[in-house]
């Protein structure tokens, strides 16, 4: 009967205490966890998932249709993030917003003479400028401060997008505004803003007059700022060539874009960076839109131009025109051009 009515007592008691809350039974909970990192993006990161390198180490974070990156447009190898995070049910560290550290200065931009290109973000894209890999080569263009990046959420590298630019006074392309490939008007709608003529390059044209000749006579064109030359790299006498053009306010005709009717270009070679070396010369009446023959001290070179030539400091190659090129030793044993720099 004592045993009876100690258990009883002792159950009693136990239930006391639970419900007072001096003895409680532990059980596992889940709170919800917020965390800011701060570090560099990782070479690994894509459009679902941010590698953050910090000084703990590297952090992988998902970014989702809830990540606010207004303040973050540019998710490249080497830049500076700042990420609000918190932990998910599925165990996984989750963006809530993610900050750029650091802002781009606007340039004096000539927004009235633009194009627009399509491609892909190249390596090397940062912030403040992009490498852009478009049909005929990759173009550099610089974001400042003025740019309208409202289109996009991020950008990634390979990330398909459509860049409306136009020259800056420091004779780079500026990025007015990106968006993704396809969201706006294309480069087939610059293209018909202007007359179409067809004809060849005569002697006297330089990199920033061309002469050609048509089937009405000889005429002369303004190359500026704002002329598109992505299809046409190489100004060489008797090259067949289709230009878009318009009279200025100035009473000249100006070339909006010119397109090479050969429509050939080197493939892209495997080049050996160790081989890298910078040329200086002259270019011979032997170049083509596809090879680059440059007369050096020590003799001719030929120089192939590709997909991966970056031509933002020499927009188009004119015969017995002085330049440096960057170029690198491809597998197929030519040099392949990396940058052309107006000497």
């Amino acid at each position: 009967m004592k045993k009876g009515i100690s258990t009883f007592l002792s159950a009693t008691l136990m239930m006391l205490l639970v419900l007072t809350g001096i003895l409680a039974i532990p059980v596992k909970a889940y709170a919800a966890t917020e965390i800011t990192f701060t570090g560099k993006v990782g070479e690994n990161t894509t459009a679902e998932k941010l590698c953050l390198s910090t000084s703990g180490g590297t952090v992988e974070i998902k970014i989702d249709s809830q990540t606010d990156t207004s303040e973050a447009k540019f998710l490249m190898k080497g830049d500076k993030i700042i990420a609000d995070c918190y932990r998910g049910d599925d165990e996984y560290w989750h963006a809530s917003k993610l900050k750029a550290d650091s802002k781009s200065e606007d340039a004096d931009v000539d927004k009235d003479k633009k194009s627009t290109v399509v491609g892909r973000i190249a390596k090397g894209t940062t912030s403040s400028k992009i490498y852009l890999k478009a049909k005929d080569g990759t173009m550099e263009i610089k974001v400042d401060g003025s740019t309208d990046l409202s289109g996009i959420r991020y950008l990634v590298l390979d990330q398909k997008v459509e860049i409306e630019c136009a020259r800056g006074s420091d004779a780079y392309m500026h990025a007015i505004s990106v968006r993704p490939a396809g969201s706006g008007s294309s480069s087939a709608d610059i293209e018909a803003k202007g007359t179409e003529v067809t004809g060849r390059v005569e002697k006297g044209t330089t990199t920033s007059t061309l002469k050609l000749k048509t089937s009405g006579g000889t005429m002369d064109f303004i190359l500026d700022l704002a002329t598109d030359a992505t299809e046409c790299r190489v100004l060489i006498p008797g090259q067949k060539i289709t230009a878009y053009y318009y009279r200025g306010s100035d009473s000249w005709n100006h070339i909006s874009k010119i397109v090479n009717d050969s429509n050939s270009r080197a493939s892209k070679a495997n080049c050996d960076a160790n081989t890298n070396v910078v040329v200086s010369g002259r270019v011979t009446s032997e170049t083509t839109e596809n090879t680059i023959s440059f007369e050096t001290s020590s003799g001719i070179m030929e120089i192939k131009l590709d997909s991966e030539t970056n031509f933002s400091r020499c927009p188009v190659v004119v015969y017995n025109t002085k330049l440096k090129i960057e170029c690198e030793r491809g597998d197929d044993g030519y040099y392949h051009a990396k940058a052309v720099i107006l000497h």
